[in-house]
């Protein structure tokens, strides 16, 4: 299927990926590329009916195992690390099914961008977030991640394969 891109108007491809999720029912992952300018967008729908539609998830990680717990989260859903002060705000055609341990990396993916532009304060805080995440993948530290969306299509799964 075919779409425009919304940053260059070029002609994308648009893919459907369907999944079906144990606790959770059946969700397309609808993945939008530009070949002309690479813009990539994601987002995921679920597809069974949903009784209360704000949904608000949160899980203690406190083991290296909890790093596998299964994070789907639509482009409406906002993450929340308290203990690294992180804030993921939800973005339009911006949604992932990962882990855990793939939303720890996305986050160090942006603090170590940070970490070689910032100078003083910010620098050192973002080198200090990245050592606790270190710790928290060694099972040494503890965090809590919340995920939180008003539409109901995003969810921490703990028993899932999918």
């Amino acid at each position: 299927m075919k779409e425009r891109c919304p940053i260059c108007g070029a002609e994308s491809d648009l893919q459907f990926l369907s999944y079906d999720i144990p606790h959770f029912g059946d969700a397309v992952l609808f993945v939008a590329t530009c070949p002309s300018c690479g813009n990539r967008s994601t987002d995921v729908r679920l597809l069974s009916e949903i009784t209360d539609k704000q949904r608000r998830y949160e899980l203690v990680v406190s083991s290296v195992q909890d790093l596998n717990v299964k994070v789907i989260r639509s482009s409406y859903g906002r993450i929340e690390i308290p203990e690294l002060g992180v804030y993921v705000e939800p973005n339009e055609g911006e949604s992932f099914i990962s882990t855990v341990e793939g939303v720890l990396k996305r986050v160090e993916r942006v603090l170590k961008i940070l970490s070689r532009e910032e100078v003083g304060d910010k620098r050192k805080r973002a080198e200090q977030i990245l050592m606790f995440i270190e710790k928290i993948k060694a099972g040494k530290a503890r965090m809590t991640l919340i995920l939180d969306d008003p539409t109901g299509n995003s969810a921490i799964i703990r028993d899932c394969h999918f």
